[in-house]
């Protein structure tokens, strides 16, 4: 029983009212009511309730979650386990992507006449 007690709230409830998600997410009521009136964040992850706005906290993690863009190698779900002696390796992951340091040019000797 003490366990449930020392769950934080963000754990305990899923749907809660428009201005706790923003104090969750750690932005403004307005802000978040922009977003969601521009289509920014998309109906589903929210809901109207007797002319309240609730949002659901789990679908908006995973559609933030899935706003994330990441490439298919560094995706868990999609790759190969890192163990597997099988992965071939991308001539473009080899590369480096730190630009090489351009070489001085001679200087032309200076002749001073006397």
């Amino acid at each position: 029983m003490a366990g449930a007690q020392e769950r934080p709230e963000a754990f305990q409830l899923d749907k809660v009212p428009e201005v706790r998600m923003a104090e969750i997410i750690g932005t403004t009521k307005r802000a978040l009511e922009g977003k969601r009136d521009r289509g920014v964040i998309p109906e589903g992850v929210w809901n109207k309730i007797d002319n309240r706005i609730f949002y659901s906290i789990r679908r908006y993690e995973a559609w933030l979650e899935s706003q994330w863009a990441c490439p298919p190698e560094l995706n868990s779900l999609a790759s190969q386990s890192a163990f597997d002696s099988r992965v071939e390796v991308s001539a473009a992951a080899r590369l480096s992507r730190i630009p090489k340091r351009q070489k001085e040019s001679k200087r032309q000797p200076i002749y001073a006449i006397k």
